[in-house]
């Protein structure tokens, strides 16, 4: 009787757990979050007990050097302490690496490529950031009674098919970026990971924005790129998690075309909004707890045949302000208590979804 009141009380809420065919099939550390807000160090503990293992972080370059003279004492303070509070909770983060500051270009969105002095600053900018993150970096070295979990993998710039990441989005302008970067990263450590940014699946208005298939064809096509990543990202932005196999499908068939179906494809941030239908991405806290459970299942039972290295939820809590359903894209309310997306996220993960009051959901 005990066990029916709980799973009718789960019910209530909406949670839509994964099915006794799907549960178990993410394998530890396949599935990893990406916060759109600061974190403190509750956060990250309930992360660890939420069985979260890899954190998704922007290194913001405009933050850590916004200034010129910068370059010499860069503002880690910031990453610093996302990565300590990481590395206590066996958390490792994640970075995607994008922005250009004031003194290198117009506007943030510019990628740093026009000029040859842009170039150098972007890669001295990258290899401090490898030095001080990386294998035996600095913070390990100025740490050393943290568990050393050091940046392997880099995304490079975000959702670059599109103008709110990218000026004037550009395949030639982003394949010389990811080629000097990941020339200068595969050097600094041959162990690391370069993956291209995660591409916005299927925007609207094209152009100015590029279909992502389209795009990666682009990339391809620019020639002499390959070698220098080792992923492709991909932010699957759907109304229902079904429409995320057509985009993926559609990568897969590009890299197919170009010889180059081996290199995984990483789903970056995936997401959907718990409030009620005021974009295609907002499902209700109901909708949002089915959709996080089919997207799981069918990444996990597929991650095989479509080469899935893993996905990252977006995002931890909810945050005013921000995108359209960024407000309600969060695991947990602004005040950390459990959606029924929350519960479900925790079945798939492993997590101990108890760690947080339930929110005070209306009907």
């Amino acid at each position: 009787m005990r066990r029916l009141f709980v799973i009718s009380a789960l019910v209530a809420l909406g949670c839509a757990l994964p099915s006794s065919a799907s549960a178990g099939l993410a394998p530890p550390g396949f599935i990893g979050i990406a916060p759109q807000s600061p974190d403190s160090n509750s956060d990250f503990e309930l992360m660890e007990l939420a069985g979260i293992q890899s954190a998704r972080l922007p290194m913001n370059w405009p933050g850590i050097e916004p200034e010129a003279e910068d370059r010499s004492d860069p503002r880690w303070a910031w990453f610093d302490d996302q990565v300590e509070m990481g590395a206590e909770h066996g958390i490792r983060i994640f970075p995607f690496v994008w922005g250009s500051p004031e003194w290198v270009a117009p506007s943030p969105t510019v990628e740093p490529v026009d000029h040859a002095w842009q170039r150098e600053a972007w890669l001295e900018f990258l290899g401090r950031a490898e030095a001080r993150y990386g294998p035996g970096g600095e913070f390990w070295e100025e740490h050393p009674d943290l568990p050393a979990l050091p940046i392997r993998r880099w995304e490079i710039w975000n959702e670059e098919n599109i103008v709110t990441f990218s000026y004037r989005p550009s395949a030639r302008r982003f394949a010389e970026l990811i080629r000097i970067s990941g020339r200068l990263l595969h050097r600094l450590d041959p162990g690391s990971k370069v993956l291209i940014g995660g591409f916005f699946g299927r925007p609207l208005q094209t152009p100015p924005n590029v279909q992502s298939g389209d795009f990666l064809s682009q990339i391809y096509r620019a020639r002499q790129v390959k070698r220098y990543f080792d992923g492709v990202a991909l932010h699957p932005y759907v109304a229902s998690a079904e429409a995320m196999q057509p985009e993926i499908a559609n990568l897969r068939r590009v890299m197919r075309v170009h010889r180059d179906a081996a290199t995984p494809l990483y789903v970056t941030e995936l997401g959907w909004g718990s409030d009620s239908f005021e974009s295609r991405w907002e499902r209700g806290p109901r909708g949002q707890a089915r959709e996080l459970n089919r997207a799981f299942e069918l990444l996990t039972e597929h991650r095989f045949d479509w080469r899935i290295g893993g996905v990252w939820w977006f995002s931890w809590t909810d945050q005013a302000g921000a995108c359209q359903f960024c407000d309600s894209a969060g695991l947990l309310t602004s005040s950390r208590e459990a959606k029924p997306a929350w519960y479900s996220f925790n079945e798939w993960t492993g997590g101990d979804a108890d760690t947080v009051p339930r929110a005070a959901l209306l009907p």
